[in-house]
């Protein structure tokens, strides 16, 4: 009988050993996140879409000198915007701001900039020069956007960088963010 003990000890140490050696955490490593399938969303769409509107560029943004981001309007109504467009809006101001790029705040200084309440920061085109002289701005961007209605509510969006001194755009880069949400206006 003590031998069967010594013998039923053994099989239990080694099954212990087996249990505890199973147990290891994985700690994800760079590649598992590259293979991670990326939750689509207003954010991480729109962010996509500035790193590819700064891809696109003609002329790469000095990272000394502003920008300015204005809300984005409606494709049907250049003078309103809704939640998308400010949300949208404080989204790209946010990623060039975390790329290094320096973000004037519009809702701080309002001289020249067309504030409408509950609506946005909206810049007429016959002002941009002097924004831009008056801000010292490189650039300007601006977007419009347009609701479909049917099914889910796709929203085409298209940002565009605008060189303030010629009024040429830069780069640009369209996009649909697809969403249920109803109350995006």
């Amino acid at each position: 009988m003590p031998h069967f003990m010594k013998v039923f000890k053994f099989i239990i140490s080694i099954i212990f050993l087996f249990v505890l050696c199973s147990c290891q955490i994985h700690t994800p490593s760079p590649q598992d996140e590259i293979h991670k399938p990326k939750v689509r969303n207003l954010r991480t769409e729109t962010i996509d879409a500035v790193d590819e509107l700064l891809n696109n560029c003609i002329n790469s943004l000095d990272k000394t000198k502003p920008i300015i981001v204005t809300s984005i309007v409606s494709v049907d109504d250049l003078h309103s915007s809704s939640t998308f467009g400010r949300m949208s809006a404080e989204i790209i101001a946010n990623r060039f701001s975390q790329l290094g790029y320096p973000v004037k705040e519009l809702k701080m200084n309002q001289h020249q900039i067309y504030i409408k309440r509950n609506q946005g920061e909206f810049i007429l085109s016959r002002d941009i020069q002097d924004i831009a002289m008056k801000h010292d701005v490189q650039a300007i961007v601006v977007g419009t956007y347009a609701v479909s209605k049917a099914g889910y509510r796709d929203i085409h969006v298209c940002l565009k960088i605008i060189d303030p001194v010629s009024n040429v755009i830069g780069c640009s880069k369209c996009f649909i963010s697809k969403t249920d949400e109803i109350d995006w206006e």
